[in-house]
């Protein structure tokens, strides 16, 4: 019976110090698991703060490419060739026939060339023409006056239309409005479009209405009554 209870003593011994070295083990185990995510908060912390800083960034040059831009304005629909060799000419010749307003005014043009649109698949339109203004209220002026005389029609009848010129992701952000300005439009609602994108819904009795996002105008035109008359849509 002794020599039995020696046995077992001797084997609980045994595993108390197997148990023993696996708890260590466990302990030391659950430590590097403590430290490694501890790690990993501060690699997190960390990744969160230079993300911010890139976004910061970003947004930084994308103003950056918007201010060089300021003066600048997108042509649409003017024929290919008519400016012929003479870009800068060609304009100062042709805008105050297209906004007579403009007659009289001293608009100085420092350039003027065509570009060319990778988005674009239909090689039967012409090329958008992108000209430089010296002055950013000369661009405004004739973004205004081609707002009060539209339809703008070249000396051949082609439709022209004038468009601010902003970076590609001032753009995207813009162009992303475009199925619900038209939506609205066909509702009564006048819009505009604030920069660099804010949507602005001016209501039939005067009331207006900042939209940051397309969706959020959609709910809007959702949630309203159809009783409106079509009104003109400004750009």
């Amino acid at each position: 019976m002794n020599e039995a209870g020696d046995i077992l003593k001797t084997e609980l011994a045994a595993m108390r110090s197997e148990f023993s070295s696996h708890m260590t083990a466990v302990q030391n185990m659950c430590s590097k698991v403590d430290f490694l995510i501890g790690e990993q908060r501060e690699q997190k912390k960390v990744i969160n703060e230079h993300t911010g800083r890139l976004d910061a960034l970003e947004q930084q040059v994308i103003d950056l490419q918007d201010c060089s831009r300021r003066s600048n304005l997108h042509l649409l629909g003017l024929p290919e060739g008519s400016e012929k060799d003479d870009p800068i000419s060609f304009l100062k010749r042709s805008l105050p026939r297209w906004l007579p307003s403009l007659s009289g005014k001293d608009i100085e043009i420092e350039r003027a060339h065509r570009v060319y649109s990778r988005a674009s698949t239909d090689h039967s339109k012409p090329r958008v023409f992108l000209f430089k203004l010296l002055r950013y209220n000369d661009r405004n002026l004739i973004l205004n006056e081609a707002r009060r005389h539209s339809p703008v029609k070249a000396n051949d009848g082609a439709m022209l239309s004038f468009f601010p010129d902003f970076s590609p992701a001032t753009a995207k952000k813009r162009s992303s409005f475009s199925i619900i300005r038209k939506e609205l439009k066909e509702a009564g609602l006048q819009t505009f479009l604030q920069y660099p994108a804010t949507l602005k819904i001016v209501m039939k009795h005067g009331e207006t209405k900042l939209m940051h996002l397309p969706d959020e105008a959609r709910q809007f035109l959702s949630s309203m009554p159809s009783t409106h008359s079509p009104e003109m849509d400004v750009a």
